[in-house]
């Protein structure tokens, strides 16, 4: 398997033994840690994993913790990133301290440890990512091992956002080649939020960014293909781009933003037109059901795409029955 998930949850495990287990799924997949609750709080988190080949990404809730980050956090060759979106606190190493506020990310890479205290519910993103490819797009330098990026910080929240898309993906037939340009993705992002050098921040902006931003706006577009409103203008809203932007990174791809749209609610509409459920269904409702305001016009763009109407497409299954 290229990328796998699994999920942590204490709702499953003994209380007395909650903190003991949660230490053990950390340190397996991203840091040696001890943990414990606070504020007189049973401990309660769940955690969303997704392991690729080159990155470890938890995405999880928790009730107020205090956690102390072992100094033998992980291996040598790994930069930690932790982002809280909701609740924080406070984070502090043995001559630093920083107010963990939402949205901001803490980069970490040493065999330093530090101390975690969130007071109150939180939910967080912690990453483990490649030191080695990090340094290809960043000058670390001699420096404290530990760096703040706040919120605002437009690769920061691009980050947020890939990261959350990911969550919510099927990731269950991902080629080797999704698999390393997401890692690359990630990677230039980070890098970016640090402080890329000239090659990084080039190669970001040159490709990166525009790969994350267009992997984004098809997202957006295969969570939207019903609604009939769905064009540049949509994209650019939910977005935060300009609709030229978005014109060009699909152009880039080799697409019309309006062509891809249509492409993609055709290709759903057959793959529906195969399926049991289709055959009980009007045409009509299911242009409708698809984002086609008349099935006159879904009927000629079918045909264009498949070489047969949608309805010869569902005699086709029937067929093969």
């Amino acid at each position: 398997m290229i990328v796998s998930r699994a999920r942590l949850t204490t709702s499953d495990i003994p209380e007395a033994t909650a903190e003991d287990m949660v230490a053990l799924w950390s340190s397996r997949h991203l840091y040696r840690l001890a943990i414990r609750p606070v504020e007189n709080v049973p401990l309660e988190l769940t955690s969303d994993l997704m392991v690729f080949p080159d990155f470890t990404c938890a995405l999880g809730d928790n009730s107020p913790i205090a956690a102390r980050v072992s100094p033998e956090i992980g291996h040598e060759d790994d930069v930690y990133l932790s982002c809280v979106l909701t609740g924080g606190g406070e984070v502090s190493g043995r001559n630093w301290e920083y107010e963990n506020k939402p949205g901001d990310g803490l980069f970490h890479w040493s065999d330093e440890g530090f101390h975690v205290h969130q007071p109150q519910r939180s939910r967080v993103i912690n990453m483990r990512l490649s030191i080695d490819a990090i340094r290809r797009r960043v000058d670390l330098g001699n420096g404290p091992p530990m760096r703040r990026v706040t919120a605002g910080h437009p690769a920061m929240a691009l980050l947020r956002t890939y990261v959350a898309t990911l969550q919510a993906a099927d990731l269950s037939h991902v080629t080797p080649t999704f698999a390393e340009t997401t890692s690359s993705h990630l990677h230039d992002l980070a890098g970016l939020a640090l402080g890329a050098n000239r090659d990084g921040a080039h190669n970001a902006a040159t490709s990166g960014l525009p790969a994350v931003r267009l992997a984004l706006a098809k997202e957006l577009v295969a969570r939207h293909l019903d609604n009939p409103r769905l064009n540049d203008d949509f994209l650019s809203r939910h977005m935060g781009l300009s609709r030229s932007y978005i014109r060009k990174l699909f152009a880039n791809d080799g697409h019309a933003v309006a062509a891809y749209i249509r492409r993609e609610r055709l290709f759903k509409a057959r793959r529906f037109l195969s399926a049991p459920a289709a055959m009980r269904i009007k045409i009509l409702d299911i242009a409708s059901m698809h984002g086609f305001d008349d099935v006159s016009t879904f009927n000629r763009a079918f045909r264009r795409m498949f070489d047969m109407s949608p309805s010869e497409a569902r005699d086709q299954v029937k067929g093969e029955d």
